[in-house]
């Protein structure tokens, strides 16, 4: 069931014209800002005040906006300003599951608000070094963080932001069991948020204290507080949305109302089009209403809403939520009488069970160690020399090659100067390729890709398979143009393919994130975070471009 409700949509946003970005130096001596810049950038921190508190619901909301931010406030020399549209996007990032490069940045960010004492910037770097810490399931550490971020609060902080704080505080508190603490920590934001009118905060809140009640035990108390949050979202003509339905839903089933837990999820099963629909709590409510339909006797619905939900999870990458659909087949095929069947498919829950909390903790561990570079990451260097580094199916180099030899050309460049960039590539869409075609002729497409890429770095450099459909371009000691044009010159080449056989027709497409080494991003983490930030911009701009942080 989810535990991250995400209320109401979110509003429309608007960026203000402002000035061009540029190369401008940064933190300029206050002194010597003139009335138009200073009145610029109060604009910019009004602008940025509304992109920090975008709801769960809508992260991507923000992605752009804060990026044009950041250029308006290099512009102006307003560094605290730009740290603060980059901590937004970092925000984005780690809500779309961008871990690595979610977390190098708000770690940077909260080290360097930290040495200088901005408040603010420290304040929200601790908030959100707290949501990344509870999303890679690490409570210890998000407790460390959450705490901070209320404790360094004052009035001079939007009302907004502390209540938003508070509950993120009360959410690592219903982590650790502590019941009441969460309950006082929720119920402090719910009043600043009553006082501001914020109708998604509300929903939001309440929702938590509902799953708060549940996980407490208390059915009927979960209920109530459910039953409150759908009236105060009708007053205020709010559409709930999948998870805060299925909150009310889950109640319902719990106090044997099965029936009204199936109406309650009616305009998610009524659907046909939930691939439209934020994924949040989607895959749960149709898992609750598989259940709240077989409880009624309603098997085949019950099957057939089972099947939607396993579907819908192969398409949306919701691994976990999959993973409690095999459960709930099990315990369908079990009250059909079909124990031979029920049994394999709890064989099949089981073994899959272990096999995502296997691959989550591992998933977890390398993010750390991308992250925080400690050194028992780096001894682990030693033994990965002595394994294979080229990647089995192209040929290019492999992780493993990159882990090792990046960090060195990392050193070199930072010791005589000479120019280092990267190209991240990833193809666009190739999901559908493996669907479509198989993943036979998947695999082809690979290979044929990989050769333009180690073409494009023959001459100097070296291209790496990252994993899946993305692939990493290194050019050390080439100029920016030089290796920028590489990089168009890749996007290009793999866009012209003329592919034959079952691919006859058909046109592969990539999107580049571009990134050169400079101050402040020394690290192999930051230097791929930069990247990876620049390629998803590339996506939500509509893919098959280079974004550069220079464009």
């Amino acid at each position: 069931m989810s535990r991250h409700p995400s209320g109401a949509a979110a509003p429309q946003l608007r960026v203000i014209a402002g000035a061009t970005a540029g190369t401008t130096a940064l933190a300029p001596d206050a002194t010597a800002v003139s009335p138009v810049a200073r009145h610029r950038m109060e604009r910019l921190g009004v602008e940025l005040d509304v992109l920090e508190m975008v709801p769960f619901s809508d992260p991507d909301a923000a992605y752009a906006p804060a990026m044009a931010l950041e250029k308006r406030a290099r512009a102006l020399g307003d560094e605290d300003a730009l740290r603060r549209a980059q901590l937004i996007q970092a925000d984005v990032l780690c809500r779309k599951g961008k871990h690595t490069a979610s977390g190098q940045l708000i770690r940077e960010i909260n080290e360097w608000a930290t040495e200088r004492g901005q408040r603010h910037l420290m304040a929200r770097s601790h908030r959100l070094l707290s949501v990344f810490f509870d999303f890679i399931g690490d409570v210890p550490s998000a407790w460390e963080h959450a705490v901070p971020a209320v404790d360094l609060l004052d009035d001079s902080m939007p009302e907004r932001m502390r209540a938003d704080h508070l509950f993120g505080l009360g959410q690592v508190l219903v982590r650790t069991g502590a019941w009441d603490a969460a309950r006082e920590r929720y119920r402090a934001a719910l009043q600043l948020a009553d006082g501001l009118d914020d109708v998604p905060l509300r929903v939001k809140i309440l929702n938590n204290l509902a799953w708060l009640e549940d996980d407490a035990g208390d059915t009927h108390q979960s209920m109530e507080i459910a039953k409150r949050m759908q009236a105060f979202a009708e007053r205020h003509n709010i559409t709930l949305d999948a998870a805060c339905l299925d909150t009310i839903a889950n109640a319902q089933l719990k106090l044997g109302l099965y029936a009204e837990a199936e109406a309650t999820l009616r305009p998610i099963l009524d659907d046909p089009h939930l691939d439209t629909r934020p994924i949040e709590g989607l895959g749960e409510a149709l898992n609750t209403a598989a259940s709240a339909q077989r409880l009624q006797g309603h098997m085949a619905d019950a099957g057939a809403t089972l099947d939607r939900c396993i579907q819908l999870c192969a398409r949306r990458g919701m691994v976990a939520i999959r993973v409690e659909a095999l459960e709930e087949r099990a315990c369908l095929f079990a009250a059909q009488g079909l124990f031979q069947r029920a049994y394999e498919q709890h064989i099949e829950f089981h073994a899959e069970d272990a096999a995502l909390r296997a691959a989550q903790r591992e998933a977890n561990a390398r993010t750390l160690q991308a992250v925080f570079e400690t050194t028992e990451a780096r001894r682990e260097g030693e033994r990965f020399r002595q394994l294979s580094l080229r990647d089995a199916l192209t040929g290019l180099r492999n992780r493993r090659h990159v882990d090792t030899e990046l960090p060195l050309l990392l050193a070199r460049s930072r010791e005589d100067g000479s120019p280092l960039s990267i190209g991240l590539v990833d193809l666009d869409h190739f999901k559908q390729v493996n669907d479509r075609f198989s993943h036979a002729v998947g695999d082809k497409v690979l290979v044929r890709v990989s050769g333009i890429l180690a073409a494009a770095t023959a001459e100097s450099g070296w291209a790496a398979r990252m994993g899946g459909e993305e692939f990493l371009l290194v050019f050390p000691a080439i100029g920016l143009d030089e290796a920028l044009r590489r990089c168009e010159d890749v996007r290009r080449a793999i866009g012209s393919v003329a592919w034959d056989g079952a691919m006859e027709g058909q046109t592969v497409t990539a999107s580049i994130g571009f990134t050169v080494l400079q101050k402040g991003r020394a690290s192999q983490a930051a230097l791929l975070g930069q990247a990876d930030r620049n390629l998803y911009a590339a996506k939500r701009q509509g893919r098959n471009r280079v974004v550069s942080d220079f464009a």
